[in-house]
């Protein structure tokens, strides 16, 4: 079993992922690859070498600690039981604690998984999507189970919009139920997947998942050639799951434990700075709302697309480069589209409310939720709503639809609505975008057509 724990402690520990999590920051430090929350922490690496004495463990877990106690989170260190140097004494002297059972590190060859059970009769296995409407009743079962090597609900903060490709959800339903599931994860741009969580020893699941892996170009997200999958890992406690597993074709390779330490002072954050929303009630909400209250009509021919309200000005942009998939801070070429965003964010970080969020909304595409105090600059995710971009609507919003901004793409306008907002940004936008086209959605008498 030497060749399976080498090629897991080579790909998957201390992995870098390509993304950063939906609303996280990935930091290096060494051989520690840490992934800040917002809300908790997790540190992963490679086996230390022998060569790493004491003082140099005890200093690592230092800086480890102060790092994350800057951000007031909660960190997560995983210990192996094969490693050439032991962590559970450090990390139990620094403070650290158990969490839950110790598990078992179990790994597989992709085509060694046999000994699946199909679904007992009157039972089905599906994938969960987007719109599932079992998500409920999925939800109440895995909060009754657990704990998990990966909290499904955490999961899917991760992943955002890649839901449906790098994170895959099996429900074992019955006729008005769900009775059982299991979640597997597409570990970066190597040749593991990661079952990261059942709710029971529930080997139906596998087959449903090595079809998954095996089709590369469904869980390829990066650049270059799509990695062969040809590895399955799993961690589980002693009992049902594990004897299933093994059963299954799975080797345990090692054992591992997880410790957890919260710092001092402040209790951590409700949620991520960022937080996608998909098929969310209140993103739904939002964007209804903005629909009735401003009358917007989408498309071409509907310009200005919205009825501009009293406290409004709006400005031409013109050409803009296409931000669809860069942030408007890395564009190497048009400084005045990113000088209009930096304005537009430092107008509505001066004008929120404490612990106020706002939503990023266009027309086609998920919506984001998030904290501004807590995005943009180092050290943080960026700034995920764009000001304007090319080829689709872009809203910034307040929940109560008080302030804002509205970016319409054929008309290349830019509407800043709210009073409190206007204060903030007008004089600066002026002066970047010249005359104002409307205020209050009446032609100030600079006639512009569009076509």
């Amino acid at each position: 079993m030497d060749a399976l724990l080498d090629a897991y402690d080579e790909q998957v520990r201390g992995h870098v992922p390509e993304r950063a999590p939906t609303g996280s920051v990935i930091e290096r430090d060494g051989p520690v690859v840490r992934c800040h929350h917002g809300t908790h922490g997790t540190v992963r690496h490679s086996p230390l070498g022998r060569e790493t004495g004491p003082a140099e463990v005890d200093a690592l877990i230092r800086r480890q600690q102060a790092a994350f106690a800057a951000r007031c989170e909660p960190v997560e260190w995983r210990a192996y039981g094969h490693d050439p140097v032991p962590l559970d004494g450090p990390l139990r002297a620094a403070g650290f604690a158990p969490v839950g059972p110790p598990r078992i590190l179990l790994v597989a060859r992709i085509d060694e998984l046999t000994g699946t059970a199909a679904p007992a009769r009157g039972l089905r296995v599906r994938r969960l999507d987007r719109r599932h409407h079992r998500t409920r009743g999925l939800d109440r079962l895995v909060a009754a189970r657990g704990p998990y090597p990966r909290d499904l609900a955490d999961l899917r903060e991760d992943h955002g919009n890649l839901l449906c490709w790098a994170l895959n959800v099996q429900l074992l339903e019955a006729e008005t139920r769900v009775l059982g599931a299991g979640w597997a994860e597409a570990v970066g741009s190597t040749e593991f997947v990661a079952v990261r969580g059942m709710t029971g020893p529930h080997t139906e699941f596998l087959p449903r998942w090595v079809a998954w892996a095996r089709d590369s170009r469904a869980l390829h997200l990066g650049t270059g050639k799509a990695p062969e999958r040809r590895h399955f890992t799993a961690e589980a406690p002693e009992g049902p799951i594990l004897d299933a597993l093994l059963a299954a074709g799975f080797h345990a390779v090692s054992s591992m434990r997880a410790y957890r330490w919260s710092p001092p002072g402040p209790p951590p954050a409700a949620r991520r700075p960022v937080s996608m929303l998909l098929d969310d009630p209140e993103h739904t909400a939002l964007c209804d709302a903005f629909r009735a209250d401003f009358s917007f009509k989408p498309g071409p021919a509907s310009c200005p697309g919205i009825e501009e309200p009293p406290d409004s000005v709006t400005w031409h942009v013109g050409d803009i480069t296409d931000t669809r998939h860069t942030p408007l801070r890395d564009l190497p070429g048009d400084h005045r589209v990113a000088r209009v965003q930096d304005i537009v964010e430092r107008g509505l970080r001066a004008r929120v409310r404490p612990g106020e969020q706002l939503y990023a909304v266009s027309w086609w595409h998920q919506g984001y939720r998030f904290d501004p105090a807590r995005v943009g600059g180092p050290g943080r995710p960026a700034w995920p709503g764009a000001v304007c971009g090319e080829g689709e609507y872009h809203k910034l919003l307040t929940r109560d639809l008080r302030m804002g901004t509205f970016w319409h793409p054929w008309e290349e306008s830019l509407c800043v609505f709210g009073a409190e907002l206007l204060t903030e940004v007008e004089d600066e936008l002026t002066a970047e975008l010249g005359t104002v086209m409307r205020r209050g959605g009446r032609n100030t008498g600079n006639v512009w057509t569009f076509g």
